[in-house]
């Protein structure tokens, strides 16, 4: 029978929600992974997860967890309008409540496998999974962000050439995501943008209107 581990249990958790380890510059990619552990290095109750999944997955994993919950969570991911490229924000949740219609477009989104840092606020909000403190630590990327970085590794350009495509630095924001991410861990909130709550979301665009018009420029789904 092996030995009871003497570890203490994770009480944190922070998930980068939309992770993607096909671009390794990304804001939400690896490299904002390899800088979180480095900060997180002798904080063993800290756990990183990388949250690629839809919100429904992740509803399910932490449902798993049981009794074993987190007491304190930092989702990491895009922030839903980009007024600023490049911006980092954070924010602590303080639930609520949306009408059904409205939680129904998101449960579709989900279910049909959009990613959604917002969607996935909502949606562990529906299903009770977060700890009374739960924080959110936002990027602001233009929606094409993703495209623009995988031409620039494509056509070998430099890193001052993809900075003014971009019209932001990529290493500047994971700097930013992963200091930000690791002072909430460590119960450091003091930079906070204030707090986030259900009727702050910017709403979903309509399937009916997605598929006739194109997508709105009001939030971006990884």
């Amino acid at each position: 029978m092996p030995a009871a581990s003497t570890e203490p249990a994770a009480t944190t958790i922070i998930g980068v929600v939309g992770f993607t380890p096909v671009l390794d510059p990304y804001p939400l990619g690896p490299r904002l992974m390899a800088e979180l552990e480095v900060r997180c290095a002798g904080m063993p109750e800290v756990s990183l997860r990388n949250m690629t999944w839809s919100p429904i997955h992740i509803v399910q994993q932490f449902e798993d967890m049981g009794a074993d919950l987190p007491d304190r969570i930092v989702l990491v991911g895009a922030a839903s309008v980009c007024a600023c490229p490049g911006r980092v924000r954070a924010w602590r949740w303080s639930g609520g409540c949306l009408p059904d219609a409205a939680m129904q477009e998101r449960i579709y989104e989900a279910v049909t496998g959009v990613v959604d840092l917002e969607n996935t606020l909502m949606i562990g909000e529906k299903f009770g999974i977060w700890p009374t403190k739960c924080y959110t630590v936002e990027a602001e990327l233009p929606a094409e962000t993703f495209g623009t970085m995988v031409m620039a590794e494509t056509r070998k350009l430099s890193s001052a050439s993809l900075v003014r495509g971009l019209g932001f630095d990529p290493a500047l924001t994971i700097a930013r995501l992963a200091a930000t991410a690791t002072c909430l861990a460590r119960g450091d909130d003091r930079d906070l943008a204030g707090l986030k709550q259900a009727a702050d979301l910017v709403p979903v665009t309509s399937f009916h209107h997605a598929t006739t018009t194109g997508p709105a420029p009001r939030r971006q789904s990884q």
